[in-house]
């Protein structure tokens, strides 16, 4: 049927139907879902032109009708087991200018409503979708890492609530590396992915170089080969993404991420329960004004160069731009809550980035300074510096209290010197045969380490017993907390008072090439 027809049916079946269904004569009823099949059968004008219509018939509001006829397509030949058509609808934007701090403090605010978290994790998440209303705008797009330590804490609510507040979102549960690419570059979707721990594993590495190639503008593509001429094309994969899991993201992926840390909710914690059947109009409302603001300040957006927090490494500050530039953009002392929230989030202190192989720097520097088996000896030129036995160094791994050494590779056991070693051999640090009295026995000697603690550690930073268990599996969660800081740095015993150690539960992957633990 021809566009005209179509238009012309619409108007034939509309002008028998456009009484209110009060109105409609007695027995007479609207047959909802051959309503449906007819709007999903028009091309996209001609439903556009007809939603309004066809939504106050049916009584329900336009954007859920929109998800009920998109649920309604099929594919180009109406084949049956082909999957359906997907259209990723932008909201229409707010007739009127809006004032950016209030949005902010309505989508802070409607995030509390439904998800337990902090302060400062709901102002990050505020942030995030309006940064995604002004993606065109940003040189960078930070990754909303979404992570839990166990099920039933709210991600998977968060993330409904994110795809009723974002342009054009596009939610699934799981994707692979063509789909996505191809998807990103046909509709510039919002990604919203759910249970990505289930097959975003180590070996996954295109779908893994995939979501980390979109990070920059500049470099958000990838090359692939297309038709029968194999001829190399260019998909972009700019485009903002959320993902969720239990545990956390590789390490590339974490440290392109703004992590917000979920816990499950406590009997005396309360928050409403998100109802997609009955969403409030309240959401839908701010999604278009997001998109109104976002329209109004996208040259400033696209000119800012703001102050990022002192506390930040050098990926966090870039993750953090976009973010606080809205921030400042949207004045009401959102600058200052940005930076907070970039501290408390992101800051030296929160540490949820650092990967098996800094922990380890950083536990062999506490080993030096308080093993008393890493002796005080004096070199051939007469320097005073300590060393320590391999096999020594690898035992005192193995006795730290809440790390991965205990349980080390797939056998799960001890740490050996070999996989000491083979650990240290990308930071260009080698065991060596060195003299302890009148033995020879291989070993290390502290100044050996000197360039890579200044590279990799902060001063006088110790790992925390939280990452040797989240690298195990469990996962600890960072404390949420009433006020906007959420940072939580764990004490750390000296290892002259550990004694005998706990077994730290679950195995890491092994290898020099697994991403998982060696992305230095």
């Amino acid at each position: 049927m021809s566009y005209i027809d179509q238009l012309a049916e619409y108007e034939r079946l509309t002008s028998t139907t456009k009484a209110a269904p009060e109105q409609a004569p007695e027995g007479a009823s609207l047959d909802v879902d051959a309503e449906l099949a007819r709007l999903a059968a028009l091309d996209p004008v001609a439903y556009e032109r007809a939603r309004k219509q066809a939504s106050e018939r049916l009584g329900i509001r336009a954007q859920i009708l929109d998800q009920l006829v998109r649920a309604k397509r099929t594919d180009a030949n109406g084949a049956a087991g082909n999957g359906t058509v997907m259209t990723l609808e932008p909201p229409e934007p707010w007739p009127a200018p809006v004032a950016g701090a209030w949005l902010l403090d309505e989508l802070a605010a409607a995030v509390r409503r439904y998800v337990v978290l902090a302060d400062a994790a709901a102002d990050a998440v505020a942030l995030w979708i309006l940064h995604a209303h002004c993606h065109d705008a940003a040189t960078i797009s930070p990754i909303l890492a979404i992570v839990s330590a166990e099920k039933r804490s709210g991600k998977t609510t968060l993330l409904d609530l994110l795809q009723q507040l974002t342009p054009k979102p596009m939610p699934g549960a799981n994707v692979t590396a063509p789909a996505l690419f191809r998807a990103m570059e046909k509709w510039r979707p919002t990604l919203l992915l759910d249970e990505v721990e289930t097959f975003l594993s180590p070996e996954n590495d295109e779908l893994r170089g995939v979501l980390n190639s979109g990070h920059r503008r500049a470099t958000a593509g990838v090359i692939r080969c297309v038709g029968d001429d194999h001829e190399p094309r260019r998909f972009a994969t700019w485009a903002p993404k959320a993902l969720a899991l239990i545990g956390r993201l590789p390490a590339t992926l974490t440290d392109r991420s703004i992590q917000v840390a979920l816990k499950r909710k406590r009997p005396d914690e309360t928050v409403e329960r998100l109802r997609l059947g009955n969403l409030p109009p309240l959401l839908e409302e701010l999604a278009r004004k997001a998109a109104r603001w976002a329209t109004d300040h996208l040259a400033a957006l696209a000119a800012a160069d703001p102050a990022t927090p002192s506390g930040l490494h050098d990926r966090a500050r870039d993750n953090w731009e976009p973010l606080l530039a809205i921030a400042d953009r949207a004045g009401g002392g959102w600058g200052e809550r940005g930076r907070r929230a970039a501290v408390a989030l992101s800051g030296d202190g929160a540490v949820e980035d650092r990967s098996i192989g800094s922990m380890l720097l950083a536990d062999i520097r506490e080993i030096f300074d308080a093993e008393p088996s890493a002796e005080i000896v004096s070199d051939e030129e007469g320097q005073i510096t300590r060393r320590i036995r391999s096999a020594d160094l690898a035992s005192a791994l193995a006795r730290m209290e809440g790390r991965p050494w205990v349980e080390w590779g797939r056998q799960r056991k001890p740490i050996t010197p070999t996989a000491v070693a083979s650990l240290l051999r990308p930071y260009e640090i080698a065991p060596r045969t060195l003299r302890f009295g009148q033995e020879t026995p291989k070993g290390y000697d502290r100044r050996w380490f000197d360039d890579a603690f200044s590279r990799y550690l902060q001063p006088h930073q110790t790992a925390t017993p939280q990452h040797g268990n989240e690298f195990n599996g469990l996962h600890q969660n960072q404390t949420a907390t009433s006020g906007d800081h959420v940072a939580v740095v764990n004490s750390h015993k000296s290892l002259k008072n550990n004694g005998c150690c706990g077994v730290a539960v679950g195995s890491p992957p092994t290898g020099a090439d697994d991403e998982w633990d060696m992305d230095l």
